[in-house]
C-alpha cells in the first residue's frame, strides 16, 4: 500500500500545508472504498471474521493517520473500532503523534470522536480483547437493595489509560484547537468520554478548557467567559464543560463571572442555552442565587423567545423542593396570574407561556378564560409543574376549565403527554385524578380512535380501578366495530381486551369480579 503527496489543493490551504498533507493512491483508496461498499451492504457472522482481518492487515501496511484523514478509509475505520480491539490500541499510539493535525481535519476528527466515544463508552460497544472471558449477553436484573453500577463501571479496564492519553494530548494543544469547528467537537468529545467513564482527569480537563476560553481579553468590560458564552461556537465548549463540571467548579464558575449578569445572560439568543446547561446541573445554592436575581425579571426571556431557560429553572426547582414555592411565585407573577382570583386561570397562561390577558386586579369570580392549544414549552412546564410537592394550583386549574377542554386536550400531542403526567404524578391526589377522568366519560370512544387519544385511554385504564374500567368498557362496547375498522381504536381494542370481553357470556360477571385474563386486559 502506497501514500503520496496530495495533488495540488484549493487556493485556501497554503503550499506547505498541501505538500504536508499525505494521501492514499488511487488503487488502495479503491480498495477501502469496495470493503466499505461491502460493509455497509451488510456481512453474516462468518463473513465478518474473515472480513476484519483481512481489511486489517491491508490497513496496517499504511499509518493511521493516512487512514483517518481520507474520506473513504476514514469511514470504514469508524464502522471498524467496534470490531477490533486491537486496532484501538495501535490507534491510539498513532494518532497521538500528530493529535492537533487530526483534530483539526475533518475526517480524521470523526476517526478521532468515534475512537473517543468508543473508550469512554459512548459510542458502540467494542469487544474484549484476545484471551479475554467473553461477556455475557444477558444479566439478571440487578436485585432489590442491590447498588447499581457506576456509569462506566462496565468498560475494560485498559479503556480509561488509552483515554486519558489522549485527553492529555489533546490538553497541551487546547488553545489552537477551540476552532475550527472539527477541532472544537473533538475537545467536546473528550469531555463527555471522560465524564461518562468518570475519569478523574474529567475536572483538570474541564478547568484546563475554562481557562483557556477566559484567556481573552473581556468586551465592554465583562468577564472573557461571559463573552465567550455569547459567541455561538465558542458557547457549545462552555455548555460541554458545564455538563462534566464537579459542584464546586459549577459554584465558582457561576460566582466568578455570570452572578450579576443573569438576566443579560437569559435573554441573550445565544448564551441562554449556557445558562439553561448550569440550572441543569448546578447545586441548590447555585439555583437559589439564579432564581432571586432571575426570578423578578423571567418574563423578559419568555417574551423574547427563549423559554428554555423557564424550563430548566423549574427542572431544577424540582430536584430543589426547597424553592418550589419561589419558583411558582415568580412564574405565575410572570404570567400576571399570582393573585388567587387568578389562580384557577394558570393553566390557561402556562398553556402557551404567554401572560394573561387581563391584570391581577380582576374581580374575584371573573369568568375563566378557555385554554388555547398548548404548545411543547407549554406542556413540558406543566410536567414539571405536577411533579412539584404542592401541584394542586395546576390540578384545581384544569378542574376550573370549560367541560370541552379536557377531551381536546387529550387529543393533542402535547396535551396528552400532560394527561399521561396526570395519571402517573405521585403529588396529584386520588380524589383529584378521579375528578379529573370524569371530564373524559362520553369521550372515550373517539379518543380511542385518535392517534393521542389513544394513549390517553391506555393510560387511564391502566390507573383505574374494576369500577372504573367497568363504566370505560361499558361505554367502548357499543363502538367495538367501529374500533375494530381504525387503526388506533384496533389498538384500544386489543389493548383492553374487548373483544374478547364481548365473546363472552360471563364477561360482565367477570370483569366487575376483576378475573379475566392478563394484567392488561379486563382483569386487573
Amino acid at each position: 500500500m502506497a501514500a503520496h503527496a496530495a495533488a495540488p489543493a484549493g487556493p485556501g490551504l497554503s503550499r506547505q500545508r498541501r505538500q504536508s498533507v499525505p494521501r492514499l493512491d488511487p488503487d488502495t483508496a479503491e480498495y477501502f472504498r469496495r470493503a466499505l461498499e461491502m460493509l455497509e451492504e451488510g456481512l453474516s457472522e462468518e463473513e465478518l471474521a474473515l472480513f476484519v482481518p483481512a481489511v486489517l492487515s491491508e490497513a496496517a501496511s499504511a499509518p493511521p493517520q493516512i487512514l483517518a484523514v481520507s474520506p473513504g478509509p476514514s469511514r470504514l475505520l469508524l464502522r471498524l473500532l467496534p470490531l477490533s480491539p486491537e486496532l484501538l490500541e495501535g490507534l491510539v499510539g498513532e494518532v497521538g503523534k500528530d493529535l492537533g493535525g487530526l483534530a483539526r481535519d475533518p475526517n480524521g476528527s470523526f476517526v478521532l470522536r468515534a475512537l473517543l466515544g468508543v473508550l469512554g463508552g459512548t459510542g458502540d460497544k467494542v469487544p474484549d480483547p484476545e484471551g479475554a472471558e467473553p461477556k455475557k449477553k444477558w444479566a439478571w436484573p440487578a436485585l432489590e437493595g442491590e447498588e447499581p453500577k457506576p456509569k462506566g463501571a462496565e468498560l475494560p479496564a485498559w479503556f480509561r489509560p488509552l483515554l486519558e492519553e489522549l485527553a492529555q494530548g489533546l490538553e497541551k494543544e487546547m488553545p489552537a484547537l477551540l476552532s475550527p469547528a472539527c477541532a472544537s467537537l473533538c475537545l467536546q468529545g473528550a469531555l463527555s468520554a471522560l465524564h461518562r467513564s468518570q475519569s478523574p482527569a474529567c475536572s483538570r480537563f474541564c478547568r484546563a478548557l475554562i481557562g483557556c476560553l477566559g484567556q481573552d481579553s473581556p468586551a465592554h468590560g465583562h468577564s472573557p467567559l461571559l463573552t465567550s458564552l455569547q459567541d455561538p461556537a465558542r458557547s457549545r465548549l462552555l455548555e460541554a464543560a458545564m455538563t462534566a463540571l464537579d459542584p464546586q467548579g459549577l459554584r465558582e464558575l457561576f460566582r466568578g463571572h455570570l452572578k450579576g449578569h443573569v438576566r443579560g445572560v437569559a435573554s441573550h439568543r445565544v448564551a441562554n442555552h449556557g445558562l439553561q446547561r448550569l440550572l441543569d446541573h448546578a447545586p441548590e445554592d447555585v439555583v437559589s442565587e439564579v432564581l432571586s436575581e432571575l426570578g423578578p425579571a423571567l418574563e423578559e426571556p419568555l417574551a423574547r423567545g427563549h423559554p428554555g431557560v423557564l424550563i430548566a429553572l423549574l427542572g431544577a426547582a424540582q430536584r430543589h423542593p426547597r424553592l418550589q414555592g419561589d419558583a411558582l411565585r415568580w412564574l405565575f407573577q410572570a404570567l400576571r396570574c399570582w393573585a388567587p382570583p387568578k389562580h384557577p386561570q394558570c393553566v390557561a397562561a402556562l398553556a402557551q407561556l404567554r401572560p394573561l390577558g387581563g391584570g391581577a386586579e380582576d374581580q374575584e369570580g371573573a369568568e375563566p378564560e378557555p385554554l388555547p392549544a398548548v404548545s411543547l414549552w407549554g406542556s413540558l412546564a406543566l410536567q414539571l409543574l405536577l411533579r412539584f410537592r404542592d401541584p394542586s394550583p395546576i390540578w384545581g386549574s384544569l378542574l376550573a376549565l370549560p367541560p370541552p377542554a379536557l377531551p381536546a386536550l387529550a387529543r393533542s400531542p402535547p396535551g396528552s403527554r400532560l394527561w399521561e403526567r396526570i395519571l402517573d404524578s405521585p403529588n396529584v391526589p386520588g380524589s383529584a385524578r378521579k375528578r379529573l377522568l370524569r371530564r373524559l366519560q362520553g369521550h372515550w370512544a373517539l379518543l380511542a380512535r385518535d392517534r393521542s387519544g389513544s394513549r390517553v385511554l391506555d393510560a387511564a385504564w391502566t390507573g383505574s380501578d374494576v369500577i372504573q374500567r367497568a363504566k370505560m368498557a361499558a361505554e367502548l362496547a357499543p363502538h367495538l366495530q367501529e374500533l375494530l375498522r381504525d387503526p388506533h381504536g384496533r389498538g384500544a381494542a386489543r389493548n383492553l381486551g374487548l373483544e374478547f370481553f364481548l365473546r363472552d357470556r360471563g364477561g360482565w360477571e367477570r370483569l366487575q369480579r376483576g378475573e379475566g385474563r392478563r394484567g392488561r386486559g379486563l382483569g386487573l
